[in-house]
């Protein structure tokens, strides 16, 4: 009893410490001057388009701005090639021209919050050469339903490995984003794994420090470079699971796939790589909550502001799964 005396006595003393730890902070104090945002994604597959907005207070309640009073200067190759117009309906500004590999893009925009600009080049196509599929059952025990007697029977997915083959150019350093869609934009496709590709293995590895034989997700694709295969002819290996009963029953999802190999620039690659890292970090308890890492900060490549101007040169394919299945047809 005289123990638990003593700790209400010592609680007591330490209690007006903590009232005295609180204090009021005018947030309003910390507010700076908004930045522009500038948000372009420049291909050969459309005119190039652009969206320029600018930054708020993290204590603002309303939408962002859209800014629909710019002016938005293309040039080509170093040579002014028109100003972007203003398309209310889209909400973007537009050009009239559709860029070509190797062409060097600028944009630079100007509004009463200042002005900004970026530049890139457009990568070089890179084929895939050819694309092979396989097929494997999986029984792990964490899909289960009853049957007519009342049993529970497990439920069997299908992993579906896709082996992409393209040449990667040892004269240049290159970087890609690879992604897989069902043919049928209303349709998706099973769960993507790139674990099995020591290119994603070694990313992975980087932002995490440490891969232990974790899946690594990715189902809107997944950015690499070609660090470790620099001149090789590559076939990367990714793989698509889910029910097997979604495979096989004709009435269900599409087994028709697209497969695209984007070449990006430099910069898109690193804006990519850090939305994955803060991805990945949401997955996972993230230390800067407790200053124990940095904080992720998103990639910008935007002199004067923020946001991206994405560069990239696709090539797909199309593949059908339905030789691996069927019973779908």
């Amino acid at each position: 009893m005289k123990r638990y005396q003593q700790l209400f006595a010592s609680a007591l003393i330490f209690l007006p410490l903590l009232f005295s730890c609180y204090s009021e902070i005018d947030m309003e104090n910390f507010r700076g001057e908004p930045k522009l945002v500038l948000n372009s994604a420049i291909s050969p597959d459309t005119i190039v388009m652009a969206s320029v907005s600018r930054t708020l207070f993290f204590t603002d309640t309303g939408r962002f701005e859209i800014i629909a009073d710019a002016k938005v200067e293309l040039s080509v190759n170093g040579v002014f090639a028109e100003q972007l117009q203003w398309d209310a309906a889209a909400g973007l500004y537009k050009s009239t021209c559709s860029p070509k590999s190797g062409d060097r893009i600028k944009l630079a925009v100007t509004t009463k919050y200042g002005t900004v600009w970026a530049e890139d080049v457009i990568p070089s196509e890179v084929k895939i050469e050819h694309i092979d599929i396989s097929s494997r059952e999986i029984f792990d025990q964490t899909g289960w339903i009853p049957d007519g007697n009342g049993n529970m029977t497990e439920v069997g997915k299908t992993e579906v490995k896709y082996q992409i083959t393209f040449q990667d150019d040892a004269t240049t350093a290159n970087y890609y984003l690879i992604r897989i869609e069902n043919a049928n934009p209303a349709n998706m496709v099973g769960n993507l794994d790139y674990s099995l590709d020591p290119v994603f293995i070694e990313q992975e590895s980087i932002i995490n420090s440490i891969f232990a034989g974790k899946t690594i997700n990715g189902q809107g694709g997944r950015a690499f470079s070609d660090k470790i295969i620099n001149g090789q002819l590559y076939t990367s290996v990714i793989t698509e699971t889910q029910s097997t009963d979604m495979y096989n029953n004709p009435y269900l999802p599409s087994l028709q796939r697209i497969v695209s190999l984007y070449s990006i620039s430099e910069s898109y690659y690193h804006y990519l790589l850090s939305l994955q890292r803060a991805s990945d970090a949401n997955e996972m308890i993230n230390l800067s909550s407790y200053g124990l890492a940095e904080p992720i900060r998103i990639y910008s490549n935007i002199n004067g502001g923020t946001g991206i101007m994405a560069v990239s040169r696709r090539f797909s394919m199309p593949v059908d799964l339905s030789p691996l299945f069927p019973n779908h047809e």
